[in-house]
């Protein structure tokens, strides 16, 4: 006995079989099946998407939105509930074994989002073979601003990201951290391309990739959308963008790109502000007609701020007559596989050395400069 048990230690172990990229040739078309968990350290919540195998099963997650709302809001207003969509992601699903280690895109989100706010962006890069890491950024999230309705004030209301310090720095910093000890133990051992990194986000996450990606050269390729400004060193940059938002002004994303040492716009024509996340599909708008019609109690001119921000984009909403002259934003079935598109083609140029990178004339919808 004792000898079959020594046999069995010494017998070696098996290794995974690798699953290769099997994608689709349109980079605006989903390819694996996506995995996504969610990660609590010391100093930051992670959610992450990543490739999952073919063998996956399960249901796609539709994520709960409801745990963003804080106590003190719901106090105040009662028991609501935002909208769910579907992610297309499954939990914890098994990671796809990859013939080399899956490149990483960190997401930053942007003022009154979430980790979650941008799930199509995350799901699709995802399913083309990143690991894309998205954190929670407290002192700029939902939660810091609902209070902020109220007039008096709620507890907890924080709006110190319009003027103070970007609170998102140290988040992506811990980020990086998480991401160097998960590539040499645990789940995503071996499975990490920490060598080739992007980052990206959303309108005041636009602004701390510029930011934080200028100070942090292991940042490879830098994708800013709805928010703009020029990194000062050379590194390579897709800002991306909608002629119709009214809080990142094309006027101002033309100024960013002739700044720009290597890189690209890419102007959706008639996009808003919101086409570059998924708030759109929590009806916010509605939310706060159901919930805060008739109060006496909010604050005009926070609530109309956020309101317009809330709507800057989405489907029955109408531009800002000092954003452009149109009078309908441009669907966002049609904005999303341009977003996904240009992202993809970037990435996969700027750190897989593959494909041919940001070209002229894919969409009519889309000016690329």
């Amino acid at each position: 006995m004792l000898f079959l048990l020594l046999q069995a230690c010494d017998a070696p172990t098996e290794t995974p079989t690798p699953e290769p990229l099997d994608l689709p040739a349109d980079p605006a078309t989903n390819g694996t099946p996506v995995g996504v968990t969610t990660v609590v350290t010391a100093d930051v919540t992670l959610e992450v998407w990543y490739p999952a195998s073919d063998a996956t099963t399960g249901a796609t997650e539709s994520p709960d939105f409801d745990v963003f709302l804080p106590d003190v809001f719901l106090e105040a207003v009662g028991d609501v509930s935002l909208p769910t969509f579907d992610s297309g992601a499954v939990r914890d699903a098994a990671l796809r074994v990859p013939e080399s280690p899956y490149p990483v895109v960190v997401f930053s989100h942007g003022l009154g989002g979430m980790r979650l706010q941008s799930l199509d962006y995350a799901v699709h890069l995802a399913s083309r073979g990143y690991v894309v890491v998205a954190a929670d950024h407290p002192g700029r999230m939902m939660g810091d601003v609902l209070p902020c309705l109220f007039s008096p004030p709620l507890d907890g209301c924080d709006l110190s990201a319009f003027t103070g310090e970007d609170p998102a720095e140290d988040d992506v910093g811990a980020t990086l951290e998480w991401l160097d000890a998960a590539a040499a133990d645990g789940f995503f051992a071996g499975a990490l391309d920490t060598d080739h990194i992007g980052l990206s986000g959303h309108s005041a996450g636009a602004g701390t990739t510029v930011t934080v990606g200028d100070d942090n050269a292991r940042f490879s390729a830098l994708l800013p959308m709805a928010g703009y400004g020029a990194p000062a060193r050379d590194v390579p940059t897709l800002l991306l963008g909608g002629t119709c938002d009214t809080f990142a002004l094309d006027a101002d994303a033309i100024v960013a790109a002739d700044a720009l040492q290597d890189g690209h716009l890419v102007r959706v024509l008639g996009a808003g502000h919101l086409a570059f996340s998924d708030l759109c599909e929590l009806d916010l708008a509605g939310s706060a007609e159901a919930w805060l019609t008739g109060r006496d109690d909010l604050n005009a001119t926070v609530y109309g701020l956020l309101l317009q921000l809330a709507t800057d984009g989405c489907p029955g909403f109408t531009p800002a007559p000092e954003a452009c002259a149109e009078t309908s934003f441009l669907p966002l079935e049609t904005s999303a596989p341009i977003i996904r598109h240009y992202s993809t083609v970037f990435f996969d140029e700027m750190l897989r050395s593959e494909g041919t990178g940001v070209q002229a004339g894919v969409y009519a919808e889309a000016d690329v400069r």
